[in-house]
């Protein structure tokens, strides 16, 4: 008898339940999301009732300071509803704003496609409590700051730069993927910033 492979799944801060991986888009995606201030929860619904009947749907809902919007990953649709039929229901379903449309492009766009995948490196890191203290206690006196000003405020056992990683992979700090991500890249704690996305439009 032939086993089946266990899919992947996705598990970070804003996550409700472990979310199946699919697509290297999705992950992607999904690890775009969790670092993005202006996202607060990432849902995942496997199904939705139609007509009395539950049909597969297999899709993502984001819960942004902007409204609440399912996601058409168009270049990464699920095999069980390759024309957001059923994704388009759901969005209604759920009382969404709209409907969030990203493509390969969109997840893939420079500099947040490399800046993300580096900081969810450091998803793993086991952060100290005394250096978590230090880090958020520095950024709430001292307010965003540049990642360079960081390494002289603190003392940290890890690397300073390491920690600040693996908070905001814990979703307790933010930094601005969307700029260019080097050592001037500001470092903010509990602040939501508004963002933008992919294209919204309610169309399959």
């Amino acid at each position: 008898m032939k086993l089946q492979k266990a899919q992947p799944l996705f598990v970070g801060p804003k996550t409700e339940r472990a979310i199946p991986v699919r697509h290297h888009l999705r992950r992607d995606f999904l690890i775009q999301s969790t670092l993005d201030a202006n996202v607060r929860r990432i849902a995942y619904h496997p199904g939705l009732q139609v007509d009395g009947t539950i049909v597969a749907v297999d899709a993502l809902v984001l819960d942004r300071d902007d409204g609440l919007f399912a996601v058409d990953l168009t270049d990464a649709r699920p095999s069980c509803d390759p024309t957001g039929e059923h994704l388009l229901a759901l969005a209604f379903a759920e009382g969404c704003t709209a409907i969030l449309t990203v493509d390969a492009a969109d997840v893939r766009r420079e500099p947040r496609f490399s800046a993300a995948r580096r900081i969810w490196r450091h998803r793993d890191v086991h952060v100290h409590a005394d250096d978590r203290e230090q880090i958020l206690g520095t950024l709430d006196a001292e307010g965003p700051l540049p990642l360079r000003s960081i390494p002289a405020l603190v003392d940290t056992d890890r690397d300073p730069i390491s920690v600040v990683f693996a908070l905001a992979c814990d979703g307790d700090v933010t930094l601005d993927l969307n700029a260019g991500f080097d050592d001037r890249t500001i470092v903010k704690a509990g602040s939501r910033p508004a963002g933008a996305f992919g294209r919204l439009a309610y169309s399959a």
